[in-house]
């Protein structure tokens, strides 16, 4: 029997040369021309680099996507497109609006589901092409798999007045989420020919893929498109998430922080902001844009968000469907290092208070240590629920309120070692069955149980069916959940009064901004 790693390594670099039975009638044709694609093992074809918009690039920079440019004859599909721009990649080009598309349907009548997956990397960096992310054994299992590229960094999220002056709708920035959309309307569009049920179709993502996940939810341009939604890790901080033209109580607004980014690198560049401005940005090259001192965040603009995010799930104006989301017990792990934390109790106290201000208080209790061997697990719990668990639970919590089926996950699993908590990002290889040949039998059989549950989640809306240990529904009161590790079993209520906490500040700091 072929291990999974040889069938993976076929499936990143293996061509067949034999005649092959093709898993869906080829060549597949699409609303902008035709593509052919590479057969995998087991029937699987995948087809790498279709492009989903028109390249973003000269006066398309800082735009909506714009529909692909229409092509003649059969595009073959058998090398995955550039990543994003991004500090460091193998292959980047801002022309990168490419997606992947794994299936196994014998015909394009078989009607199978269809799940969308958006990589992490903090809006900054990462990549569908990821072979962390490779979609054979989604596919394998009968789901049409979709991986999507997206603008990160200045590209997808800059804010700017000028930028905001030219659009018809008076708003910038978003660009990232706007390719999302466009991503999923080309999925409605073109997906029944690889096999796929435009009517089943369910997102997921992990960490900022995850936060795109909670602006899919909570953006209008995105409804009906999926029908279904899997956040792991949903990563939003009090940072990520700002106004348009106005301090949100955290930081400056988008545009601002769009315009000191720019008038900082023309100024560095000896450039004139006079005159043509926005000439003058776009004459900037990839690079000069990357070297940028700029942080990534979404903006509350009336158009791609009518409200804060907050705001549209407490109302209840959100997209209703199930959802499945979830956390790792230690994800601060991944960005907390034991020798560049707090060295006493005094100095923990003196940082925290002063960062919190008069409506931190309350985080106190629940954040700083008692004692000083209790500092790094301090600072790795506060990390996990600021950044992950609260906005988790947030979009939970918001989904339980409708007539939505939700449920929620928290994983332990920690694959280097299995005595310590499970870190951010540890779920992906499980999830996509990606863990390497010589991960241990009881890892193989956990990635075999996420894999099953995610696709039964994605087919039916549920993750329950017999043969699977039983997944409780999630609710605002109870808050039960899964547990999944090398023991399957059912929590309830997890950290929940410190992520009360974090509500009660968080609240309290966006709702003085309001005033």
């Amino acid at each position: 029997m072929r291990t999974l790693l040889g069938i993976l390594l076929s499936a990143l670099f293996v061509v067949s040369l034999s005649t092959p039975t093709l898993a869906v009638e080829e060549p597949v044709e699409l609303t902008h021309g035709q593509v052919s694609g590479v057969e995998l093992e087991n029937g699987v074809t995948v087809f790498r680099g279709i492009p989903f918009a028109a390249p973003p690039v000269g006066d398309l920079r800082w735009k909506p996507p714009e529909p692909p440019i229409p092509w003649r004859g059969v595009r073959v599909a058998d090398t995955f497109g550039p990543a994003c721009m991004q500090g460091r990649a193998p292959l980047m080009s801002e022309d990168c609006l490419y997606l992947n598309v794994w299936t196994k349907a014998a015909s394009d009548q078989d009607n199978l589901p269809v799940m969308v997956w958006i990589h992490g990397g903090g809006w900054s960096s990462g990549a569908s092409s990821n072979g962390t992310y490779d979609g054979f054994g989604f596919a394998d299992k009968g789901v049409v798999l979709v991986s999507v590229n997206y603008r990160m960094n200045a590209f997808g999220f800059m804010a700017h007045p000028a930028l905001s002056a030219e659009s018809e709708r008076s708003v910038s920035g978003n660009y990232g989420i706007l390719d999302h959309v466009a991503a999923l309307e080309w999925v409605r569009d073109n997906i029944s020919g690889f096999g796929g049920n435009p009517d089943n179709v369910t997102i997921f993502g992990e960490s900022a893929g995850g936060a795109s996940v909670y602006s899919l939810l909570a953006t209008p341009l995105a409804k009906g498109l999926f029908h279904r939604a899997i956040s792991e890790s949903t990563w939003i901080t009090p940072t990520n998430v700002t106004h348009l033209t106005r301090h949100n109580g955290f930081s400056d607004s988008a545009e601002e922080r769009g315009r000191q980014a720019i008038a900082e690198k023309l100024s560095e560049m000896g450039k004139s902001a006079a005159g043509d401005l926005l000439g003058a940005m776009r004459s900037l090259s990839a690079d000069d844009l990357m070297s940028m001192r700029f942080s990534v965040s979404l903006a509350e603009d009336g158009w791609v968000l009518p409200k804060s995010p907050a705001e549209i799930f407490q109302e209840g104006s959100h997209n209703v469907v199930p959802l499945l989301a979830g956390v790792n017990d230690g994800e601060g792990l991944m960005f907390v290092r034991p020798n560049r934390t707090f060295t006493t109790l005094e100095e923990q106290k003196e940082e925290r208070l002063a960062e919190w201000g008069e409506h931190g208080r309350g985080l106190a209790d629940h954040y700083l240590a008692k004692a000083p061997e209790g500092l790094y697990t301090s600072e790795v719990d506060y990390n996990t629920d600021a950044w992950f668990a609260r906005p988790n639970r947030e979009i939970l919590n918001a989904m339980s309120e409708t007539s939505a089926d939700v449920f929620m996950y928290l994983f332990t699993r920690n694959l280097r070692d299995p005595s310590q908590r499970a870190p951010h990002a540890m779920e992906l290889r499980y999830v996509f069955q990606t863990l390497p040949d010589s991960a241990p039998e009881v890892d193989l059989g956990i990635s075999d149980l996420m894999s099953d549950y995610w696709i039964e989640f994605a087919t039916r809306g549920t993750p329950n069916r017999d043969g699977l240990p039983v997944w409780p529904d999630y609710d605002q009161r109870r808050q039960e959940h899964q547990i999944i590790g090398a023991e399957i079993e059912q929590g309830a209520g997890f950290r929940r009064q410190e992520l009360d906490a974090l509500d009660d500040y968080f609240t309290a700091t966006y709702g003085s901004a309001r005033r």
